[in-house]
């Protein structure tokens, strides 16, 4: 007996489907996503993981925090010209984990990890500093980029984190790496 041809086009999918749901309930994962960056679609993401975050009673700063460090990794995602952006939540017992993986130049890989490693070894008022000093020195609408990220929301990441910020590179070709940037919020240092 032949299948029929819908069945043939839906297989391939069906056969990820039931070791992408393990690998998410393995790894913690509450939400994932795949796809351009729209204002709505941040929108929805925040409302989506509210609810979700509702049933476990989660305390409110804690909320906050990770919304306020969804938002900024939204941010960082942002490169329509590369592809799209890949973001993933993980709740642990004592932690929340945000990750934002997207393309960029091969060539800006090393500013990028530099100022990645320069951010990490600032203390929370060097951080706050430092902030404050890009909001000042830039113009209205001007956001300054390390590497096509921008600097301000890596150290809001920073800031808001309370933790370093954890980084891999992932060689794709000459022209493109994939970056994937983890911020932590500790759910016992509020």
């Amino acid at each position: 007996m032949v299948a029929p041809q819908s069945e043939l086009l839906h297989e391939p999918a069906l056969s990820y489907a039931y070791p992408l749901y393990r690998n998410m309930l393995d790894n913690s994962i509450v939400f994932m996503y795949h796809g351009p960056i729209t204002p709505d679609l941040v929108v929805d993401v925040l409302g989506l993981v509210e609810y979700r975050l509702g049933d476990t009673g989660e305390d409110r700063r804690v909320s906050k925090k990770l919304f306020n460090i969804m938002v900024e990794s939204f941010t960082l995602g942002e490169d329509n010209r590369r592809g799209h952006a890949a973001l993933v939540v993980r709740q642990l017992p004592y932690l929340y984990s945000v990750c934002i993986g997207r393309r960029i130049p091969s060539p800006l890989v090393y500013q990028v990890k530099a100022f990645l490693d320069r951010v990490n070894t600032l203390s929370p008022d060097q951080l706050r500093e430092e902030y404050h000093r890009l909001l000042q020195s830039r113009e209205p609408d001007q956001v300054q980029f390390i590497g096509g990220i921008p600097s301000i929301s890596v150290l809001d990441l920073a800031r808001k984190s309370h933790d370093f910020l954890h980084y891999v590179f992932e060689y794709v070709d000459d022209e493109d790496t994939f970056f994937s940037l983890e911020a932590r919020i500790r759910k016992n240092n509020l």
